[in-house]
């Protein structure tokens, strides 16, 4: 099973202070290329994808993930196992939820200074993905949408596309740190690209969403969004994450 990372960046600073500093990446195990000066996510991945051909595995990352000591090793069990009850497996996380919205999987969030959710005891089948951290088969020959505006919901559109072929979707117990800003708006490009969505899939939704349900209609999205807005009122910009995400996985746990 040889597997790969992909990540598309806009900040090397971060990259190199969280998935760059990865000990698999950093020793060589876990291959890491990097994608700058794309206008979306689609058409990086996508370009990923092409270069990556001959892998089996390859880990869409965001540039502010950190993957602990030990994470190739604890990858390659969880995929042996998905395999071995769903060959035709396609995407898997670490986080996500299923389709009567249980959320399963854990991560730590620096934006939420917090753990979000529960570790699985095995991989549970699930109905959408954070996309912190996409793990695609790439036997199930999926391709992201280039035309899907900025770098919003693409994990939602692979998911519907790997089920609309009879795929399935799983949740694994793989323990990193989201080193990421606290989100204060659902405007601009994940708006665009929340419509799209709408349009691209308005006969199979409505979706559960981590982050905001796709539905139809906007006003779902609306409410989200203010919610948002009135919580982060006082706040101008993004902050930036409190620590260091090395510090974080040892504190935490997830490494000695």
């Amino acid at each position: 099973m040889k597997i790969s990372v992909a990540a598309a960046v806009n900040e090397p600073d971060t990259l190199a202070q969280c998935l760059a500093r990865s000990p698999d990446i950093v020793s060589g195990t876990l291959p890491l290329k990097t994608y700058l000066g794309y206008s979306t996510a689609g058409q990086a991945y996508n370009a990923a994808l092409a270069a990556a051909s001959d892998s089996d595995i390859i880990l869409f990352a965001h540039q502010d993930v950190y993957l602990p000591h030990g994470t190739l090793t604890r990858l390659r069990a969880q995929l042996e196992m998905i395999t071995n009850v769903s060959p035709r497996w396609a995407v898997a996380g670490v986080i996500g939820g299923t389709d009567t919205r249980e959320l399963c999987g854990q991560t730590w969030c620096s934006g939420h200074q917090r753990l979000l959710g529960a570790r699985v005891a095995a991989p549970r089948q699930v109905a959408t993905l954070d996309e912190l951290l996409l793990i695609v088969n790439t036997r199930a020959r999926l391709r992201f949408d280039s035309a899907l505006p900025s770098f919003h919901l693409y994990g939602a559109d692979i998911i519907l596309q790997a089920r609309a072929n009879q795929n399935t979707v799983w949740v694994i117990d793989l323990p990193v740190v989201h080193h990421s800003r606290a989100v204060i708006s659902l405007g601009g490009g994940y708006a665009e690209s929340y419509r799209y969505i709408q349009r691209k899939w308005h006969a199979d939704l409505p979706q559960f969403n981590l982050v905001c349900p796709l539905e139809r209609s906007m006003w779902r999205y609306w409410l989200t969004e203010a919610r948002l807005r009135w919580k982060h009122r006082h706040v101008a910009s993004r902050p930036r994450p409190e620590g260091d995400p090395v510090t974080i996985s040892r504190q935490i746990g997830y490494e000695d």
